[in-house]
């Protein structure tokens, strides 16, 4: 009896980690950047913000933004964070297992976990 209740629980918890999800969700601190000097110098001005990421959303300065899906994809050998709303999709660079890009190499904007 002990034998099935463990069976039970490992196929309860494998099926609960196989249902979607991303390794993403946590809290974020926001970090402008640029390749240039002068723009980062700007850039370090406008300060650092806090960014939750859940599991279907983003929460910034109090406002929540609900997505229909927030996945991983990886194209051309690049790994790429996307959140779906409908047929929009905002697609962010993974740098790593805990930082994430949005734009370019000249202006960019860094999301590094915190928590």
């Amino acid at each position: 009896m002990k034998w099935f209740k463990y069976s039970a629980l490992l196929v309860a918890v494998a099926l609960l980690s196989a249902c979607g999800g991303h390794d993403f969700e946590g809290v974020y601190e926001s970090r402008a950047g640029s390749s240039n000097d002068v723009l980062n110098a700007f850039a370090e001005m406008a300060g650092a913000d806090r960014i939750v990421i859940g599991d279907d959303y983003i929460e910034s300065e109090g406002k929540r933004t609900r997505f229909d899906d927030i996945f991983e994809r990886e194209s051309a050998g690049k790994r790429y964070l996307v959140f779906k709303s409908g047929e929009n999709e905002e697609v962010w660079t993974i740098v790593d297992d805990n930082t994430l890009m949005q734009g370019n190499d000249l202006v960019n904007i860094k999301l590094v976990r915190v928590e």
